[in-house]
C-alpha cells in the first residue's frame, strides 16, 4: 500500500474547515514532480489551477475586507499574502508539509520545510478544495487561513504597515536616496541539521554591520535589513539630540 495512503488527512479537514469525498485527487495535491513512483501523477496540473483559484480567493476576500481601498493598495496587499514566501507560512500553519510525497532527493534536501515546494503544494490543495467542494468553500477556507492575517480593522494601510517584510528593498531605497551604494549581505554562519539549518547573515553598509538570523538565507536577510534600518534609525535620532 503506498505510504500516502496511510496518511490521516482529518486533521487537515479540521483545519480547513472542510472533508474531501474524492480522497485520490486529494492525495494527488501532494505528490511532488521528483516521485517517481510509476502511475502516481504529480500535483503540477493541480498548481496551475490553484494558483489562479487562490489569487482570486484572496482578490474577493481582499476587496470585502477593505471597502475604502484603492487598486494599488489592494494589489500591493494581495501580492504580499500570496507570494511564495506568505503561501509557504500559510501551508506550515495547516502542517501540509506532513503530508508530501517526495523523491529521495528531495528528502535528503529538507524538501518538506522548502517554501517553494510548500507554496507549489497548497496552490494545488486549494485546486482539489475549488473541484471537490465548489467555489463558495474555496471563499470560506481563505477566509479562515488568510483572515486573521488582515487583522480586525477595515484599514489597508494599517494592515500593510503591520505586515511588510521587504525591509531588503526599504533599505536599499534609503541608502539610494542618501547616494550611497547598496548594501552588501554576506552569509556569517551556516549550522544545524538539513531540516533545521539556520542562517546567520551580515548586512554591510556606511561602515556599519547588522546581523540578521533565519531558517533560510532570503529570511536572514531580510531580518538583518530589519535591524540595520532600526541602526540607522537610532543613530540619526542620537545625532538629533547632539548639541
Amino acid at each position: 500500500m503506498a505510504r500516502e495512503r496511510l496518511l490521516d488527512f482529518s486533521p487537515l479537514e479540521e483545519a480547513l474547515g472542510c472533508t474531501f469525498p474524492d480522497r485520490a485527487l486529494l492525495e494527488q495535491a501532494f505528490v511532488h514532480p521528483s516521485d517517481d513512483t510509476p502511475g502516481r501523477p504529480n500535483y503540477q496540473r493541480l498548481e496551475f489551477l490553484g494558483d489562479e483559484v487562490v489569487g482570486l480567493a484572496v482578490s474577493t476576500l481582499l476587496y470585502r475586507r477593505f471597502p475604502d481601498a484603492d487598486e494599488g493598495c489592494l494589489t500591493r496587499a494581495r501580492a504580499h499574502l500570496i507570494d511564495e514566501e506568505g503561501l509557504a507560512d500559510v501551508a506550515r500553519s495547516i502542517g501540509l508539509g506532513h503530508f508530501l510525497s517526495l523523491g529521495k532527493g528531495e528528502e535528503k534536501t529538507s524538501g518538506r520545510e522548502k517554501d517553494s515546494i510548500l507554496a507549489d503544494a497548497f496552490e494545488a490543495l486549494m485546486a482539489v478544495v475549488f473541484l471537490s467542494c465548489g467555489w463558495t468553500t474555496v471563499l470560506s477556507v481563505a477566509e479562515r487561513l488568510f483572515g486573521p492575517r488582515l487583522g480586525t480593522g477595515t484599514d489597508i494601510a494599517t494592515f500593510l504597515r503591520h505586515i511588510d517584510r521587504d525591509y531588503k528593498t526599504r533599505l536599499q531605497e534609503v541608502l539610494q536616496n542618501l547616494g550611497e551604494p547598496v548594501p552588501v549581505y554576506v552569509v556569517a554562519e551556516k549550522s544545524g541539521p538539513d531540516h533545521e539549518t539556520r542562517f546567520i547573515v551580515e548586512c554591510r553598509a556606511l561602515g556599519l554591520t547588522a546581523y540578521g538570523e533565519g531558517r533560510n538565507r532570503k529570511k536572514a536577510e531580510q531580518e538583518a535589513a530589519r535591524r540595520f534600518l532600526a541602526l540607522m534609525q537610532t543613530r540619526t535620532a542620537s545625532t538629533k539630540k547632539t548639541p
